[in-house]
């Protein structure tokens, strides 16, 4: 038995010593900086009045990156800061203390650009309730 036992001993010891060690953790590089910086840049629009006599349109343009908060927006620098918190526009929360008036004047707010969104609102108030600065112009 003692001879079965140093036989499988030294088995074990060669098949140890056969197999090549576990190779290290490979280092992953850190990355690069992206070639160009982010571009986050958006058309802004808003249709008030939608479906009636005096419709009105108004358009901005808002730059968020790389300058962060650039463009005709005359808010730019805070409609940034709000759509960076968020993540996107479409995910601004709205304002739970913000109280409308019922008057149906429908507005339609859209984004072209780094994100493409489009909604439609009861009137101006529900708007900015909805989206706050984002839409404020």
């Amino acid at each position: 038995m003692r001879a079965v036992t140093a036989a499988l001993a030294a088995c074990a010891a060669t098949a140890i010593a056969l197999v090549p060690a576990a190779p290290a953790a490979a280092e992953v590089p850190a990355a690069d900086p992206p070639a160009h910086p982010v571009y986050r840049a958006y058309r802004l629009q808003v249709v008030e009045g939608v479906g009636f006599e005096d419709e009105s349109v108004r358009e901005v343009s808002l730059v968020c990156a790389p300058k962060g908060g650039a463009g005709s927006h005359p808010r730019a620098a805070d409609a940034c800061a709000a759509i960076a918190r968020a993540g996107s526009i479409k995910a601004v929360p709205a304002d739970p203390a913000a109280a409308c008036t019922l008057e149906y004047r429908p507005v339609i707010a859209s984004a072209r650009g780094s994100e493409n969104y489009r909604a439609k609102f009861g009137n101006t108030c529900l708007l900015h309730a909805a989206k706050g600065v984002v839409f404020d112009f």
